[in-house]
């Protein structure tokens, strides 16, 4: 039985993304009609048609991520839909969730959007989005290309990784690819710590300090892969709000989502032991336009999932928080 609800589940969850996109996309127009409608202006005109081969809806460049305002509680607009009873009936298995479309801003729908769960792995989005800050603001000369060697604290890490070596040395760009393909715990946290000055402390020190600065007063950082942290086994906390937020600043770099859309690559590649790197996001193999964006997964965190989809219509985030039980990272 529990195949068959899954199934349903799956399906329904196809019917429900298209139609988000229809709503999103004529609420879109909507806004648009309205603001242009004194200037004479076509809303095909201000919204791009479906220009370009694959229709895709072009984001901003990397740079263009500072320009995005801070978050607000206010900074996503609420819609309002219903979604079909069946998704809707499936969402009880999880802790909160939310349907945003984007660049309007829309929550399509929404539950316990602003309360704070565990995030697992969703924490790496933040230990990405403060890589390609640095990159981009260059004060500190690191490119994609920056060599890192792999510190003995890296290795000790444990769960999913790639099992670095103190003897091996391996560039930003490689060890981010880990981290957003295969959610690899000893990259994060050697990019943390690179970041750091040598300090994992001090780079969980900066993602607090930034989120705090972006306006995100839910987020709660204990490292950065998001692996229960101490004796306590305390977990990295936020809020779907927020993650949606978050996955807007990281869509704005083509850096990251070439990884967050990659289903298989690998490192070592040039030597004898190749490691192959298999995406956590089984989306990206079986929902069309998906493109992202991460996953995670601890005992108390449940199964956890920002999804990134982009088509002609526009893009759509999806955030899931505390799946859990049998079966929960299909669901």
């Amino acid at each position: 039985m529990l195949k068959y609800f899954l199934l349903g589940i799956v399906l329904a969850g196809h019917i429900f993304l298209a139609s988000m996109f229809w709503f999103g996309d004529n609420l879109r127009k909507s806004t648009v009609a309205e603001e242009t409608a004194e200037s004479g202006e076509s809303v095909s005109e201000l919204s791009g048609g479906s220009s370009g081969a694959s229709g895709a809806v072009p984001g901003p460049t990397g740079a263009a991520a500072a320009e995005l305002p801070a978050f607000s509680d206010d900074y996503f607009i609420p819609a309002g839909l219903t979604p079909p009873a069946a998704l809707l009936k499936s969402t009880d298995v999880c802790q909160a969730a939310g349907v945003f479309t984007l660049p309007d801003r829309r929550l399509l729908w929404g539950k316990k959007v602003n309360s704070a769960y565990p995030i697992a792995s969703l924490t790496k989005m933040m230990t990405s989005l403060l890589v390609m800050e640095e990159i981009h603001q260059g004060s500190a000369g690191i490119t994609l290309q920056t060599p890192v060697r792999v510190s003995k604290n890296a290795t000790r890490i444990g769960t999913r990784q790639v099992w670095l070596d103190p003897r091996e040395t391996f560039t930003v760009d490689e060890l981010l690819k880990c981290v957003l393909i295969r959610s690899a715990n000893d990259c994060a946290f050697l990019l943390g710590e690179f970041l750091g000055g040598g300090s994992h402390e001090e780079f969980v020190k900066r993602m607090n300090n930034r989120a705090r600065q972006l306006g995100c007063r839910r987020f709660v950082f204990n490292n950065a892969h998001g692996l229960p942290h101490g004796r306590e086994g305390q977990e990295n906390q936020g809020c779907i709000l927020e993650l949606a937020y978050l996955a807007e600043r990281l869509w704005q770099y083509p850096e990251v989502m070439k990884w967050t859309a990659t289903w298989q690559e690998y490192i070592r590649e040039n030597t004898q032991k190749p490691f192959q790197l298999d995406s956590t996001n089984r989306l990206l193999r079986s929902c069309p336009g998906v493109n992202g964006m991460k996953t995670g997964m601890t005992d108390q965190a449940g199964y956890c999932l920002v999804a990134t989809c982009e088509r002609e219509q526009g893009r759509v985030i999806a955030v899931v928080m505390g799946v859990k039980g049998r079966g929960g990272d299909r669901v």
